[in-house]
């Protein structure tokens, strides 16, 4: 019995190495880099409100961007402390089993038992709407642990906005699609702007969101914006 489970040990642990370099060929890291700065042209100072609307509503030079790297289960597990993230992990687990720190009490070695490769990525995507300075940007930090090519088990979700003269009233993060257990799933971030003009009691008050897909294999990608 001893060498079977030596053998299988053996065995998945190939198996693992292999997938480790074949799904990312970046070493674990802290988590994606942060998004670019915007582009300044001198001091910013509120607008009269047509031009202002003009700016908020124009098409930036660089819309979007989305990083995803791989991250050791403690970074995945210690994001979940970061300042407004949400966390969900798979029923009937603690956080640090569900980022594969520890094997849950059911599935301790056995006879029987084939061990799960356990991985977890970070990802940080961000959208812009605007021009300076009058941008709005929207970025969603998401860090997410998956039995490879099973189900997630694990995620922890920050919403974070930044603008020159836009400031945020409010940010939220919601599931639209899949989630834990499942092979996928959909996360939109979303917030509201509030953005003066030279007309003191007259403000803007843009609202966006930004969707993005996270797979059991590490793959994340923008589906949908707005």
């Amino acid at each position: 019995m001893s060498r079977r489970i030596a053998a299988t040990a053996a065995a998945l642990a190939a198996a693992a190495a292999a997938l480790c370099s074949t799904a990312s060929a970046a070493p674990a890291s802290a988590g994606p880099p942060q998004p670019p700065l915007p582009v300044t042209h001198g001091a910013a100072v509120p607008l009269p409100p047509d031009e202002a609307e003009a700016l908020a509503t124009a098409p930036a030079a660089v819309p979007s961007g989305e990083t995803t790297v791989p991250v050791s289960p403690a970074v995945a597990l210690g994001a979940s402390s970061l300042p407004g993230a949400h966390t969900a992990v798979e029923s009937g687990l603690t956080e640090t089993e569900a980022v594969g720190l520890a094997a849950p009490e059911e599935a301790r070695p056995s006879p029987d038992y084939s061990w799960a490769i356990q991985m977890c990525w970070a990802d940080r995507a961000w959208w812009q709407w605007g021009t300076w300075p009058y941008q709005q940007r929207l970025v969603n930090t998401t860090y997410w642990c998956a039995v490879y090519g099973q189900r997630i088990t694990y995620r922890t979700t920050t919403v974070t906005t930044s603008g020159t003269l836009c400031g945020t009233n409010w940010r939220a993060d919601q599931l639209i699609g899949g989630g834990i257990g499942y092979h996928g799933m959909t996360i939109r971030a979303s917030a509201g702007f509030a953005c003066p003009t030279a007309i003191p009691w007259l403000t803007l008050h843009p609202s966006h969101h930004l969707d993005v897909f996270f797979g059991d294999r590490g793959r994340a990608v923008i589906t949908g914006s707005g």
